[in-house]
């Protein structure tokens, strides 16, 4: 129960990272998720647990990593095979080799198998960390395509590296034959474990399709599971786990590019399904490591074992090794770009924004806190905290660093791009709102103007013009005060009792002071300053609930009524004449009886009206008013109203 509790405060946390975001958009997310974890670790009873690198990438790193394969460009991944093979591979290998120097002759106490095993630890960069950074900057999509594949690979050979500096740790002895070979062989097994797997899964999948077997939900189910079942095989094969979910993902991707309604719906939840899975996994691992961090950097910094600030100078060297030999490695490749593309100045940018996402994350603190107690004789491993402090530090230093210095290199990117063209959707909408319009006859008035009002909603909602919201704001305060005049009106007249207008006017006065923030709405007794200057000496007479209820009703309806002939009314040079129709459709919902319009296919009519926006945006797209990706997005939103449409009755 204690477990489950965590979880959900953890998941809790991550909600809060999104909200926080939108408050401080200058920190990314996933420095955002670290701080809020260190706090819980700090101020609440959430303990750290222990947690093999085994578990852990069983449980965050196979679904996240086949996801990533799924959904990566093959074409590009082919196309950078050159920069990903290095980097993934050759500048691994090549920083452990030097890191692992460097930290033995920093800390000599340290055995050499110890040095490496935390370099390895160190060496690859942390895929989750490097994507979600990405959503704060614009990164070339050639450099995010090197990234991607870059930290899909290279924490296999990271972690392979890792392995036998610990197996060395343990015996004492090391082979650099036998380290080589293993390596070469873990990697193809994990690779063919992989792709054998999920040829088979497909297979299955295909076979129950042919008997007419069509469960959507039980073939979610099954990808789910596909990358924890691909994991636990490989490793119980001793082969590279890593790799056989990658491949899986870069495998089973081919499973969607068939061309029919079952593959389609299929892909439609899956994607959904696995963006939210995603979110909460990736939120999850930052928070974990939030709280792994303070009991870890506790250890050491309140022993005598080091000195604090030796410490800080060794995390801060170490950090700098690992991002120079970054540089110098991208450097020496020109980025991996042809000769003739890239200036001087471009250059240096864009291999300060290559370094920069060399963040390290979750799995080098998890791979640094297996690191074993006892080595070769059981002696004890006294250098272990200290190891462990430092991958810790490094973590925080590389968030930071990245968190603040690619912004200096990149344009930072903006929140709405994904909103596409706003002018031309709501000219598009304007135009579909015309043809519903037209379509009006009394026996569907009802459900057209339903239908028209979803759509003035959508309209207003995507208004970015701040005079346009100036004058709404205008014209709704306009509204509440004519609801006042009528409610008066009716109140002189005798048509209400004194006790339902006072109740009514209360409700719209707090609406009023809501919406103007006047001092003036803001007393309570400013409608009975109205009263008493507008009636004379009307008796107050108790009222039957059913004759309250009467009143209310045609209170209601009169409401309406004189605030739809206030609107025609209305000049359309103060407010426009789009502005007019919106609040002239929101009150035109009962008939002259004070009826409500019958509205029981609102449903046809919203599907009527998604059909003609989607011939309004194919037009707009064969004449260049839109481009393909906008296209996208549009038909995208229009599939997911599709699916609501069965809650609109």
């Amino acid at each position: 129960m204690a477990l489950f509790e965590t979880v959900l405060i953890m998941l809790a946390m991550v909600l809060l990272s999104n909200v926080l975001n939108r408050f401080i958009p200058t920190i990314a997310i996933p420095l955002i998720q670290v701080g809020l974890g260190m706090l819980l670790a700090i101020f609440t009873s959430i303990e750290f647990f222990e947690m093999s690198s085994e578990f852990f990438m069983l449980l965050f790193l196979a679904p996240l990593l086949f996801n990533d394969g799924v959904n990566v460009d093959k074409k590009a991944l082919w196309e950078e095979r050159k920069a990903i093979t290095v980097l993934s591979i050759g500048l691994v290998f090549v920083t452990v080799g030097i890191l692992g120097s460097v930290i033995h002759s920093i800390l000599p106490s340290m055995p050499w198998a110890g040095s490496f095993a935390l370099a390895a630890a160190l060496a690859p960069t942390d895929a989750v960390a490097v994507s979600a950074l990405a959503e704060k900057v614009k990164i070339p999509s050639k450099m995010m395509h090197t990234l991607e594949g870059e930290s899909l690979i290279n924490d296999a050979s990271g972690l392979v590296s890792f392995q036998f500096a610990v197996a060395a740790l343990l015996t004492g002895t090391f082979s650099i034959f036998k380290a080589s070979s293993s390596f070469v062989l873990i990697s193809l097994g994990g690779v063919l474990v992989g792709i054998v797997l999920t040829l088979v899964t497909m297979q299955v999948i295909r076979w129950l399709r042919k008997l007419g077997i069509e469960n959507t939900i039980s073939f979610i189910l099954l990808e789910l599971l596909m990358p924890f079942g691909i994991f636990l095989v490989a490793e119980h094969l001793e082969v590279n786990g890593i790799l056989a979910v990658v491949s899986a993902g870069l495998v089973y991707s081919k499973s969607y590019q068939r061309v029919n309604p079952e593959v389609a719906q299929l892909h439609l939840i899956s994607k959904n399904t696995w963006s939210v899975f995603t979110f909460s996994l990736n939120g999850l691992v930052f928070v974990l490591l939030g709280i792994q961090l303070p009991s870890v950097i506790q250890v050491i910094w309140e022993s005598n074992v080091i000195n604090n600030s030796r410490l800080i100078f060794y995390v801060l060297l170490i950090t700098a090794i690992l991002l120079g030999t970054r540089c110098l490695c991208f450097w020496i490749f020109k980025n991996f770009e042809p000769k003739t593309e890239q200036t001087k100045k471009e250059q240096v940018v864009q291999s300060a924004l290559y370094t920069m996402s060399g963040v390290r994350g979750t799995i080098t603190l998890v791979s640094a806190l297996s690191l074993p107690i006892l080595i070769t004789g059981n002696q004890p491993f006294v250098e272990r905290e200290i190891l462990i402090c430092l991958a810790g530090g490094v973590i925080l230093t590389t968030l930071l660093l990245a968190n603040f210095a690619m912004p200096l290199f990149a344009e930072k990117k903006e929140k709405d791009q994904k909103q596409g063209n706003s002018e031309q959707e709501m000219l598009i909408l304007k135009s579909v709102i015309k043809h519903l319009e037209e379509e009006i006859t009394p026996e569907t008035q009802g459900d057209i103007l339903r239908v028209v009002h979803m759509y003035n909603d959508r309209l207003m909602g995507l208004s970015q013009d701040q005079d346009y919201r100036d004058e709404n704001l205008r014209l709704r305060e306009l509204i509440l005060k004519w609801q006042l005049l009528d409610t008066l009106k009716q109140l002189k007249d005798r048509k209400i009792n004194l006790q339902v207008a006072f109740r009514h006017m209360r409700r719209l006065n707090k609406l009023l002071y809501r919406l103007t923030r006047n001092k003036y709405y803001r007393n309570n007794m400013f409608y009975a300053r109205l009263i008493r200057q507008k009636l004379q000496f009307n008796v107050l007479k108790p009222l039957t609930y059913k004759e309250k209820k009467e009143q209310r009703l045609y209170l209601k309806n009169s409401n309406l009524a004189f605030v739809s002939k206030k609107l025609k009314e209305l000049d359309t040079d103060e407010f426009s004449k789009e502005l007019i129709t919106v609040y002239l459709t929101r009150y035109a919902v009962r008939d002259t009886t004070g009826k409500k319009y019958q509205t029981n296919h609102t449903d046809e009519w919203l599907e009527y009206a998604i059909q003609l926006e989607r011939e309004e945006i194919q037009q707009a797209f064969e004449v260049g008013d839109l481009n393909r990706n906008e296209v996208k997005i549009y038909r995208e939103n229009l599939l997911a109203m599709e699916s609501t449409i069965q809650f609109i009755n």
